[in-house]
């Protein structure tokens, strides 16, 4: 039986979606198996940003905001089944290059499918005190946990702070800014793994 690409992607929850897009860019960018990727993979790294900053300001529920997000989800959905065709006709069955694309693979292993982070936590305490917090990754190395004060965008630098712990709690935040936080994850074959990107107006 073939290989093929999965179309879970399309019905996944909102920062998974997410997630899933910046996988491919990241898988899909450089990889010279894909050297002439369509528009769509440009058009979907530009997106990213826009349906990450919905996603997050729609848990609020406004009604215009939720229907902005759903748009932009939608968007984006319609580029990633873009790129799975082009990526699918560009393979033809071989499977190293299907799953070197970044997309969910029909027989790939759960651990290939799911070593993602589904959600990152972060808890405010004391005046200018943030926990950031993710479920232990299975074989990760260390954790980078990260933070801006800008809306995150390519070339952001970011704040950072490693260790082993899936935890860390940052202090000396300023008041009543917003924060941008995530995580990232160093799994034991050298991948970085990305938590979705998550705000905060600290105390």
């Amino acid at each position: 039986m073939e290989d093929v690409i999965l179309t879970s992607y399309k019905y996944l929850r909102d920062s998974d979606t997410v997630l899933t897009g910046y996988r491919v860019v990241a898988k899909m960018e450089g990889n010279p198996d894909f050297a002439d990727a369509p528009p769509a993979l440009a058009a979907t790294k530009k997106l990213l940003p826009a349906v990450l900053s919905a996603v997050n300001n729609a848990k609020g529920r406004d009604v215009e905001v939720v229907q902005l997000k759903n748009n932009l989800k939608d968007e984006l959905v319609g580029l990633l089944t873009e790129l799975a065709e082009y990526v699918t006709v560009k393979c033809k069955g071989d499977r190293l290059k299907l799953l070197s694309s970044g997309f969910p693979v029909s027989g790939a292993s759960s651990t290939q499918v799911e070593q993602v982070i589904q959600e990152l936590e972060v808890t405010l305490g004391a005046s200018g005190v943030a926990t950031t917090s993710v479920k232990r990754l299975r074989g990760a190395r260390a954790y980078m946990h990260q933070y801006t004060t800008e809306p995150p965008i390519d070339g952001t630098v970011w704040h950072i702070e490693a260790g082993k712990h899936p935890q860390f709690k940052f202090v000396g935040l300023k008041s009543m800014e917003k924060y941008w936080f995530r995580v990232v994850a160093v799994a034991a074959d050298g991948e970085n793994i990305t938590s979705p990107v998550v705000w905060r107006v600290i105390q």
